[in-house]
């Protein structure tokens, strides 16, 4: 991709845990994974996508927040993944309230980490989540 910065990897795959993969998430995740080929950009780690409307049938939240994977197995996949010789960073895609970017946009990424911690944010995604700001 153009404009990664040095110690980006060249190379994002996509991943959104959920419990079943609607129409909706699908043509998400899609188009996501499309985005940068659109604006020639790329995503990384705290990378957010905010939108005007939710993306997902019954919530609220407008902004994708891409983190890494948390999951032991997935975890040790995304270190190891290659492809042609690229590294590959894997993301997971969240659905973060106006709210929480909020707190992102003023404090940073950490303290709202911390507060997914703290709050025990399950994986899998719950569009019925309510805001921990």
């Amino acid at each position: 991709m153009h404009g990664v910065p040095g110690d980006a990897k060249p190379r994002a795959e996509l991943m959104w845990y959920v419990r079943e993969p609607t129409q909706d998430v699908c043509a998400n995740l899609r188009w996501l994974a499309n985005l940068p080929f659109i604006d020639t950009t790329w995503f990384g780690f705290g990378h957010r996508v905010a939108l005007p409307w939710p993306p997902v049938a019954g919530t609220d939240f407008q902004t994708f927040l891409l983190l890494t994977p948390i999951i032991g197995p997935d975890k040790e996949i995304a270190e190891a993944l290659e492809i042609a010789g690229d590294p590959v960073e894997i993301l997971t895609v969240n659905l973060i309230s106006h709210q929480e970017l909020g707190l992102i946009k003023s404090r940073g990424l950490d303290p709202f980490l911390d507060l997914l911690d703290e709050n025990d944010y399950p994986p899998i995604f719950d569009p019925a989540r309510k805001s921990y700001v």
